[in-house]
């Protein structure tokens, strides 16, 4: 009796300080970059290009991209690869977006590791997150490019957010590049909210007017203004 008794707690002593282990285990951020089969998410796009000649002009468009997780394969690492195929429906002022088909535009492809998530866009591979996820740490999102160094960073974590009237209990914002002399702006931003992906991002990158040496403080004479805003998602 006193063997049963004694094998009993062992098994209680170990099942306990399992359930504490679970419950103190630390949030790393991995549910920021789900990837699920089947997952969707759409997002509206705002796109204004500027262009110096020759007529400075600028020309926007709207669209709507619908981003999916259709299947996953290994890659030549052997690590799972996550297909995200993209659709998009070109905005129309006498057709809404519902009562428009989807058509394929491109096919991302997408990694997730112990320690990154990386996206390959346009045959272009970004670390778009690190883990864990920690407010002002820094990684240079373009190691595996040839763009050049660009520290990206947290700047917000664990915080609540609305968009486009959807709330978002837990997102956070990741400052890309921001460089903003007298002559040009660039500001590269994306947000991530939990349990959901990418839900915002935004590109200002424009050069200033300079005529004869003077500098015409924001008046944008080249550049691209984009953002990408959720509008729905399916989990």
């Amino acid at each position: 009796m006193k063997q049963v008794l004694f094998i009993f707690c062992l098994l209680v002593f170990f099942s306990c300080k399992k359930d504490r282990e679970l419950e103190e285990s630390p949030d790393l951020g991995y549910d920021y970059f789900p990837v699920t089969m089947g997952k969707y998410i759409v997002y509206d796009v705002d796109s204004t290009v500027y262009y110096a000649l020759p007529n400075e002009i600028a020309i926007t468009t709207n669209y709507r991209i619908k981003e999916v997780i259709d299947s996953v394969f290994k890659d030549n690492q052997n690590r799972d690869t996550y297909r995200i195929t993209r659709y998009k429906k070109d905005y129309s002022p006498t057709v809404s977006y519902d009562d428009m088909d989807w058509v394929i535009k491109d096919v991302w492809m997408a990694n997730k590791t112990s320690t990154t998530a990386e996206v390959v866009e346009e045959d272009t591979r970004y670390i778009k997150l690190t883990f864990p996820t920690i407010k002002n740490s820094k990684w240079n999102g373009n190691a595996q490019n040839t763009i050049g160094d660009w520290q990206y960073k947290y700047t917000e974590v664990d915080k609540a957010i609305s968009i486009n009237g959807l709330n978002f209990d837990k997102t956070l914002t990741i400052q890309q590049k921001v460089d903003t002399p007298a002559i040009y702006y660039k500001f590269y931003q994306e947000k991530y909210a939990k349990g959901i992906g990418m839900i915002y991002k935004e590109i200002s990158d424009y050069n200033y007017k300079i005529v004869s040496g003077t500098l015409f403080p924001g008046q944008i004479y080249q550049g691209v203004s984009y953002k990408m805003t959720v509008v729905d998602y399916h989990l």
